[in-house]
């Protein structure tokens, strides 16, 4: 799936959500709360995969960081 094909189904998505909030239908807004969980898991690493990917490096290297300097002081610091 591209990021375009991505991107354009949370917008009519975006939309059908709020036609649904603002119709007060409650079964059509289970109906796009549950279209919206399945694109989320879809759509989520095509468009934010890298961000995720850099992030989590990121966070372990702080980490592993802190992790040394602690040991590096002897333990947990007050």
């Amino acid at each position: 799936m591209s990021k375009t094909l991505a991107s354009f189904l949370v917008f009519i998505d975006t939309i059908g959500v709020s036609i649904a909030l603002l119709g007060g239908s409650v079964g059509l807004c289970l109906l796009m709360g549950l279209v919206t969980i399945v694109l989320y898991s879809k759509v989520n690493p095509v468009l934010f995969g890298d961000y995720d990917r850099k992030r989590r490096e990121r966070i372990n290297q702080r980490r592993k960081e802190l992790l040394a300097q602690r040991v590096k002081n002897g333990g947990f610091s007050k």
